[in-house]
């Protein structure tokens, strides 16, 4: 059983011999309307100035500008500034661009129909680059164009977009300039103020803890070891005293303080007792410190037998002038002893002083260290900052005086004399495609909409089986008359088909004669 919707080459051709009216009416129809369409439509000029966009002057390694971004972002930035809505209106009222849609449209969509009429485009080259000495695509220039009716027009917005770009971008480098070296100047103002109070914090810290900075503690430690060797001189001194002492207070004990000496075995007398008492208090401070009750109780005994007995001799008797020079001494001792312990309270004092700044020491230090580590490290910024402000100063000059990257008018705008809008050659070649394409579908949707059988293999696709007999088609005279009428007239259709195809060559790709010139130049190199 064959397929229902399968073709051969002979349905196709039945095809185009029943629907073939169908395209020969549609395509030159709707050729003749795209050739028209192409010829009729307004043309658009298009008007173009190149700016070359030239290098640093001086060497960047010598002066460095402050102007990072590259040309193609530079280039962008000054186009969204150019066209901005109230640049597009003065411009479009300028030079009266645009004067019917000016009536009905608003100033936002003037705005977008002028963009659209604005091009910049970047021009690129192979240049060898030297740091990784291979080549690569750099951006050497750009044009800026604009596209009008009027020629004149086209070439008068053109001439003002390229003024403008001129300016802006020596504009917009300078003021990026003048703003980096503002900015950094303006931090390295607020690094000092930081740098002075750090100053301020180390000075005072200073003066809070003098006697315990890091720089001090060879000295203290010295001074503490110098107090300990007077402390030890100071101790070995009282123990020396207090020996003189204990051995005049036996001296004393045995000896009477008058010469008249009582009977054994009788009551002591004031003196006697005075002297008693001043001999086992020297006894008692060998032993033990002045802080002891024991010696605490006999001064206050001594003193008040003292005050008692007085300083006169007892009646018929006189003193004994040694006991009275060794109670001399033991006073003379008692008073060196008395200002030793005073010296060694006074020097124990001053190392325990010394000592607490030597304890101090490490926690000050460690203060000391963190305020010179941020006065350090924001002394470091502060020097940078001042080092990148003459930088900036410097790059300033450079671009205030034109020296950077700067960008150089090498064509100005011409007035247009040929049109680039629209390619009347391809709107008319995609017409003719089209129209035939049209023709062609027409023709098959017809014959998918006609319901009709035909042919002997499409009524044996619907019943299943095989016709007993096929008739021809049974020409007459008055068929044949019509058909060689249609091959006149298809004759007479082909004819005019190649006529428009050789006018369509000669006016929208190539003159005739230019075109034969050519073939019968590639005939005689063949």
């Amino acid at each position: 059983m064959f397929d229902e919707n399968e073709k051969g080459l002979s349905d196709y051709l039945d095809l185009l011999r029943r629907r073939k009216y169908y395209f020969i009416l549609t395509f030159p129809i709707l050729a003749l309307v795209a050739i028209a369409i192409a010829l009729t439509l307004p043309p658009i000029y298009r008007s173009q100035g190149v700016i070359l966009i030239e290098s640093q002057d001086i060497p960047s390694d010598l002066v460095r500008s402050t102007v990072t971004s590259f040309a193609e972002e530079q280039i962008k930035v000054i186009e969204q500034r150019v066209l901005t809505t109230a640049l597009i209106q003065e411009a479009v009222q300028k030079h009266n661009l645009y004067p019917d849609l000016r009536q009905k449209a608003s100033p936002t969509q003037i705005a977008q129909k002028f963009r659209s009429n604005v091009s910049v485009n970047m021009v690129s080259a192979k240049v060898m680059d030297p740091t990784r000495g291979r080549a690569t695509t750099a951006n050497i220039a750009f044009t800026v164009a604009f596209y009008d009716p009027v020629s004149a027009k086209a070439q008068a917005v053109a001439n003002d977009l390229v003024t403008t770009f001129l300016s802006e971008n020596v504009r917009v480098r300078t003021d990026r300039a003048t703003e980096t070296t503002t900015f950094i100047r303006e931090e390295a103002n607020r690094m000092r103020t930081r740098v002075q109070v750090l100053e301020d914090r180390i000075a005072q810290f200073k003066s809070e803890f003098s006697n315990s900075l890091p720089e001090m503690l060879n000295f203290n430690l010295s001074m503490i070891e110098r107090g300990e060797e007077r402390l030890l001189g100071i101790q070995n001194q009282e123990a020396q005293i207090k020996d003189q002492l204990h051995l005049l207070g036996i001296e004393l004990s045995g000896m009477n303080r008058y010469l008249q000496a009582p009977v054994s075995g009788a009551e002591m007398s004031g003196p006697q007792r005075l002297a008693a008492l001043q001999n086992e208090l020297a006894q008692l401070s060998n032993r033990y410190s002045d802080a002891h009750p024991d010696v605490i109780r006999l001064k206050g005994q001594i003193e008040a037998l003292r005050e008692t007995v007085g300083s006169s001799s007892p009646a018929g008797q006189i003193e004994n002038p040694q006991y009275r020079q060794i109670s001399l001494q033991i006073e003379s001792l008692q008073r060196d002893l008395v200002r030793m312990q005073t010296q060694r309270e006074r020097v124990q004092q001053e190392v325990d002083e010394y000592r607490e700044r030597v304890a101090q020491t490490p926690q000050v230090q460690r203060g000391y260290e963190d305020l010179t580590r941020d006065y350090e490290s924001e002394l470091r910024k502060y020097n940078e900052l001042r080092s990148k402000e003459l930088e900036a100063e410097i790059s300033q000059n450079l671009e205030t005086e034109n020296r950077g990257e700067s960008f150089v008018l090498l064509e100005p705008p011409l007035a247009p004399a040929d049109p680039v809008k629209p390619n009347r050659k391809k709107i008319a070649a995609m017409g003719i495609m089209l129209a035939g394409g049209f023709g062609v579908g027409l023709m098959l949707l017809v014959e998918m909409l006609d319901g009709g059988i035909r042919g002997s293999r499409r009524l044996s696709g619907i019943l299943g089986a095989d016709p007993l007999i096929t008739i021809p088609m049974i020409m007459t005279h008055k068929d044949d008359l019509i058909r060689r009428a249609r091959h006149i007239s298809y004759a007479v259709i082909a004819v005019l088909i190649v006529i428009a195809g050789v006018a369509a060559v000669h006016f929208f790709v190539m003159s005739l004669d230019i075109l034969w010139l050519k073939v019968m130049g590639r005939i005689n190199l063949m």
